[in-house]
């Protein structure tokens, strides 16, 4: 975890001052043991950063005031990872380096063959993905954290997609993303894409039925190889290669 960068909720931002609590403020006392006169980074909810120093160090807050402030840059592209419902500690994964390779959203899917079904459980899950997200910006100074939206329907995340390039990862067939991926965006091929959907299917894949759908509302079917990966390899995989060929 890195040391010196620490989550603040908007709420406690008081230019030129800022206060730091719960977990934020156990981890800068207690396990850091930093005091009055350190020098820390502090990152916002819209990922802006402040360079502060620690005032007080109280028994449930810290103070700091803030030093100066790094904006946050505009993301060159806006990848949203629809990854249809994993066992929990393959979709913590999912969420951890997706964050880390700078997925802007997540949207957990609930498909056909899902071997998951929340049923109740979708806030407690919604807040320990969210958690790991902010965890992992932090973690990789990341200067924003992506969006973690509630668990959905294909058909109803099919519906609300306005992306202007839509992939979907297809077992059976499919252009090799290499080459989607190459022949860029546009009449010319010669523009990166200012948004991308890519939907990752479940252990059993999707259905028929589910592909049909996505076809229909602009997706584009795309192969990762010959090999039979696992859903949570598949989504990071597809996930670094849109970032590094079209976010960079």
């Amino acid at each position: 975890m890195t040391s010196n960068h620490f989550l603040v909720k908007t709420k406690n931002l008081h230019p030129p001052c800022a206060l730091l609590e719960d977990e934020e403020h156990h981890h800068l006392s207690r396990v850091l043991r930093k005091g009055p006169g350190d020098r820390v980074w502090l990152m916002d909810e819209q990922g802006n950063s402040y360079q502060a120093e620690v005032m007080e160090v109280g028994r449930e807050r810290t103070r700091l005031v803030l030093l100066d402030k790094r904006i946050a840059p505009a993301s060159p592209l806006r990848l949203v990872l629809a990854q249809s419902l994993l066992k929990s500690k393959n979709m913590d994964q999912v969420v951890q380096k997706a964050t880390e390779l700078g997925v802007w959203a997540i949207v957990p899917i609930e498909a056909a063959r899902s071997v998951v079904r929340l049923e109740g459980r979708e806030t407690p899950k919604l807040e320990r993905w969210r958690k790991i997200a902010r965890e992992a910006a932090k973690q990789s100074r990341r200067s924003d954290i992506p969006s973690l939206l509630p668990p959905q329907t294909l058909l109803s995340f099919l519906e609300a997609r306005d992306e202007s390039k839509k992939i979907i990862l297809c077992e059976s067939g499919g252009a090799p993303l290499r080459e989607v991926l190459a022949a860029g965006f546009g009449p010319a091929g010669e523009r990166k894409p200012p948004a991308v959907a890519v939907l990752v299917g479940p252990e059993g894949g999707w259905t028929r039925e589910e592909e049909e759908q996505a076809f229909e509302r602009g997706f584009e079917a795309a192969s990762l190889g010959g090999r039979i990966l696992r859903s949570e390899t598949a989504a990071l995989a597809v996930s670094a290669a849109i970032s590094i060929f079209w976010g960079v």
